[in-house]
């Protein structure tokens, strides 16, 4: 059985980012997260919301309550977005991975950004 724990770093890793990018981004220090990753610890409101927000998935999926991650979640995607994956979708494989990271990259650089201000 997948904790929340097992679940966050699972999804973590699947984006090939660290402990200290996540937190970050959820505004803790990545002791917390690593905390959190080893169940040892559990989020407040909030920062359950970021993490949900950050990994695009829902409540649902981090509480167990099912394994899809996308359950009941629904995108409305704006003419901008369509665009955008009407043209990755085109992309070769090798580079849609590089794009998904340079993405997320620059979303942690626009919150470190935006800490600053």
């Amino acid at each position: 059985m997948n904790t929340f724990g097992a679940k966050i770093r699972s999804l973590r890793e699947s984006l090939e980012l660290s402990q200290q990018d996540v937190a970050n981004y959820i505004g803790c220090s990545s002791k917390v997260l690593s905390n959190y990753e080893l169940d040892k610890r559990e989020p407040d409101f909030e920062t359950f919301i970021k993490l949900c927000d950050f990994f695009n998935v829902t409540a649902d999926y981090l509480l167990n309550r099912t394994d899809n991650p996308k359950y009941f979640k629904e995108m409305v995607l704006n003419s901008q977005a369509e665009n955008l994956l009407y043209y990755f979708d085109k992309l070769p494989e090798q580079y849609k991975k590089d794009v998904i990271r340079y993405a997320k990259l620059n979303l942690l650089d626009s919150k470190d950004s935006d800490k600053d201000k």
